[in-house]
């Protein structure tokens, strides 16, 4: 009996092998999905010190500066420009930096009165000469530009810290040396303006090449400030009227 009993084990374990073997393979398992990689498109670059995306970058002249209103000047328009960058600076440059700003303004019209009003006198003769019956228009106009053009926000804080630097020379300074200290002293209050168009024109071109690796911004908004700047004759700003800060 034991051996009929085994006999029927070896049958049934030979039968279940032969038709394990009769039995087609299962399939390989699928390969992978390939890991597909994000697509990540970096931010447009953006204006420097938060300017608009708008702003107008001065040509550079054949001699090297930019085409601005500080251009071509004589020595007396050298010195009202250098005024009127000081008059900005104390209308519009806050905080314990700068406080000591209105005072020096105040201290360098007061000394330098004659030679000041000698400046504005001559600059009006020029127009009239220039323009004929209608100066005062053009005039006012001119000196709307000049005021804006320093009053420009996004700089205001280079600016300021410039400002502060030239106007505690100005109040030491003797009328017969003003020439000399207004030719020096308008570069460098030029001087963040003219980094600052650098600047810009690194990020117009960084923003070109955005552009071409991926297309236009979603939102050309995005690409300026919060606060839109107007172009220097879009704005209107009164002038100061000489030996006054416009502090009202």
């Amino acid at each position: 009996m034991l051996r009929l009993k085994d006999l029927r084990l070896l049958l049934i374990a030979g039968g279940l092998a032969t038709l394990a073997a009769c039995q087609t393979p299962p399939p390989p398992p699928p390969p992978p999905a390939p890991v597909v990689q994000p697509q990540y498109t970096p931010r447009a670059p953006t204006p420097p010190f938060g300017a608009s995306a708008l702003t107008v970058v001065p040509s550079l002249r054949i001699d090297g500066l930019r085409d601005t209103i500080n251009r071509d000047l004589g020595p007396l328009e050298t010195l009202w420009h250098v005024r009127a960058a000081l008059n900005v600076a104390a209308l519009s440059c806050t905080g314990p930096l700068y406080e000591r700003l209105v005072g020096d303004y105040n201290a360098f019209i007061t000394n330098n009165s004659a030679s000041l009003r000698n400046a504005n006198n001559a600059i009006v003769r020029k127009f009239q000469r220039d323009i004929g019956s209608g100066y005062k228009v053009e005039h006012d106009r001119h000196q709307t530009q000049l005021y804006n053009y320093w009053s420009f926000s996004p700089l205001r804080r280079p600016f300021c810290d410039q400002a502060v630097q030239i106007s505690q020379r100005a109040i030491v300074t003797k009328s017969a040396d003003l020439d000399d200290f207004a030719a020096q002293a308008l570069p460098e209050l030029e001087k963040p303006f003219t980094d600052f168009y650098l600047a810009y024109e690194e990020y117009q071109r960084a923003l070109n090449a955005w552009q071409v690796q991926y297309g236009q911004p979603a939102d050309p908004s995005s690409q300026s400030s919060s606060v839109t700047e107007q172009s220097p004759t879009e704005m209107e700003q009164p002038t100061a009227e000489l030996g006054q800060p416009m502090l009202d």
